[in-house]
Formats: structure tokens, C-alpha cells, sequence
């Protein structure tokens, strides 16, 4: 909206013919100020006809609540798109958060387990070394892939061996019927803590790893879990059958 002041009027006067012509075309809707209206008495003032617009602007002036709409519905597109991405960048830095624990926990199972094949190895228990160094490469494989096709043997050796020995030992002690004590030797009490980690690593995965590993993936991760749990149990239960109270 233009505004006509006594100062505009007076520089028109000064640089133009309207003291001649006393013709002055103004833009609709021009607001004149009282001290203009002042100079403006013997000068005739018409307004200046609106040009035909193009079909845009015509569309603003007549429809202003639509144009109104569309903005809104851009901006609205534009919150959608900024959602998804923040929505997107989330999901994958949640991701990251899910395999970064994931990885920890295989780094606090394969440092348990060397610390287990010391201590055994200082005993003499060379066999449970052997034991614990199959669950150690099949830890370390799915430490860097789900399972490698080259170490699916030994998952298939470590279910044989539980075919032939769980009956046996849930018969003795079921899974999570015993607790070990100051008394039990100490490869029996770090056979339990290993277990645990394994546990806790099956239900990790059971838990959080369905939404970022393919479905396949996803099942075979969790059998293997499990199958190195119950591994661990049967050692445990044969060290303690094998100690010396």
C-alpha cells in the first residue's frame, strides 16, 4: 500500500509539471496523508486502473485462502520430508546404538572365555581348553559375520555333542537348576558367568537384533546363541562332576 506525504508532494512539484497539468495519477489504495491533502486542493486526482495480471497473480488476488492452502500444504510437505529424514537418520543411528552393543557383548564373552582357557590351562585341563576354543571361533565368527559357511561344522559338531550328552545332564541338572558356590573349583564358577553371558547375548538378540538383520539371519543368530548357552552348561556340569570337593 503506497502512502502519499506532504514531503512526496512537494518533491513532485519540484521535479515534474503537476503545478501545470494540476493531474495526478495515483495506485489504488493510496493512503494521503492530512498535511498532503494540503497541496492536493486544486489538483485533480484519478486512479490508475488494475493491469490485467497473469493467471497467478490473478488467482492470489481472487483466491487468497487457496494460494494460503497450497503454501501450507508445501510447508507441510516440507515437515513430512524433514520428519522422514530425521526419522530415517534416527532409525539408523539406533541401529548402530543396537550392533555397538551387540559387539560389546561378543567382546565381554571372548575375553571371559581366554581368561577361562588361562586359568584351565594353568590346571592341566587341557579338554576344557579345546571345548572353550570351539565356542571362541564360532563367538569370534559371529563377531565379524552371522556365521561363516566355513564354521558351520562346528556348530554341527557342538549339536551332536549335545544330542548325545544333554539328556544326561538335564537329568542330573536341568538348565538353571544350579548355582555354584565359593566351594565349587573355579572353572566351575567361570563356566557359570560364561553361561550367563551367553544367556544374556541370546536374549539380546532374540530381543533387539529381529529389526536390523535379515529374517534367516536374524533365526540362525539366536540357534547359535542358544546351542553355545547349552555348550557351556554341559562343560560346567562335567567340570563339576569331574572336581574334587
Amino acid at each position: 500500500m503506497a502512502i502519499l506525504t506532504e514531503s512526496k508532494i512537494k518533491k513532485l512539484l519540484r521535479t515534474t509539471k503537476l503545478k501545470e497539468t494540476k493531474f495526478l495519477v495515483l495506485e489504488p489504495g493510496t493512503v494521503i496523508t492530512p498535511s498532503a491533502k494540503e497541496y492536493l486542493k486544486d489538483i485533480t486526482i484519478e486512479y490508475m486502473e488494475i493491469p490485467e495480471a497473469s493467471e497467478t497473480k490473478n488467482q492470489e488476488a481472487t483466491f487468497p485462502m487457496t494460494q494460503l492452502k497450497v503454501s501450507e500444504s508445501k510447508n507441510v510437505k516440507n515437515i513430512q520430508e524433514i520428519l522422514m529424514y530425521n526419522n530415517g537418520k534416527g532409525q539408523e543411528m539406533w541401529k548402530s546404538h543396537l550392533t555397538y552393543q551387540f559387539k560389546i557383548k561378543i567382546d565381554i564373552i571372548i575375553s571371559h572365555i581366554l581368561t577361562l582357557q588361562k586359568k584351565s590351562h594353568h590346571i592341566g585341563k587341557m579338554e576344557l581348553i579345546e571345548a572353550l576354543n570351539t565356542i571362541l571361533i564360532v563367538v569370534k565368527t559371529i563377531s565379524i559375520e552371522i556365521l561363516a559357511s566355513d564354521k558351520l561344522d562346528l556348530v554341527q559338531e557342538i549339536e551332536k555333542l549335545l544330542e548325545d550328552k544333554k539328556p544326561y545332564v538335564a537329568s542330573l541338572y536341568p538348565e538353571g537348576s544350579f548355582i555354584p558356590t565359593y566351594k565349587d573349583e573355579e572353572c566351575v564358577i567361570a563356566l557359570f558367568e560364561l553361561h550367563a553371558y551367553l544367556q544374556e547375548l541370546e536374549h539380546f538378540i532374540a530381543k533387539e537384533m529381529k529389526e536390523i538383520l535379515a529374517f534367516e539371519d536374524y533365526i540362525n543368530c539366536i540357534s547359535i546363541a542358544t546351542i553355545l548357552k547349552d555348550y557351556c552348561w554341559i562343560l560346567m556340569m562335567q567340570s563339576k562332576e569331574n572336581s574334587v570337593e
